[in-house]
């Protein structure tokens, strides 16, 4: 027995749903290309971009301390000024953060580096998001 159908699909109809199956194609693609183009919504979330919080621990810790007070021994040692202090954030530009990291900080009235130079072992990148963490302390 076969079942046959008197039904007869019009060739608009067939044309519509190939139209409407392109477009729903092409939104689709759309919002993937949205969604692999957009912006990260912060700097931290961008793929690769360095990890203020495990630089801070390997590389600043045991002088400025974890909350950037520096009531560390070795930041008494070296009279680590408090990062949270409202004086001393006064006085923080971004710039000069940088150039601390970069180049080092020598101790007042002498040649005697009182923190080292940074240069050689961090990106630029890996410098600049320590800056701003360290400016960020309250």
């Amino acid at each position: 027995m076969t079942f046959t159908s008197s039904r007869r699909v019009s060739s608009s109809s067939t044309e519509c749903g190939t139209v409407r199956a392109r477009a729903v194609a092409v939104l689709a693609a759309f919002a993937m290309a949205g969604l692999v183009f957009a912006a990260p919504a912060s700097a931290a979330e961008a793929v690769g971009a360095p990890d203020a919080a495990k630089l801070w621990t390997k590389n600043c810790q045991s002088c400025h301390g974890p909350d950037g007070k520096g009531k560390t021994k070795a930041g008494e040692k070296a009279k680590v000024k408090d990062l949270t202090a409202p004086d001393v954030k006064a006085k923080l530009e971004r710039s000069k953060v940088i150039a601390a990291i970069k180049d080092g900080v020598k101790e007042e009235g002498s040649d005697k580096m009182a923190m080292k130079p940074y240069a050689e072992k961090l990106s630029a990148a890996e410098i600049e998001t320590l800056a701003d963490h360290s400016m960020a302390f309250k």
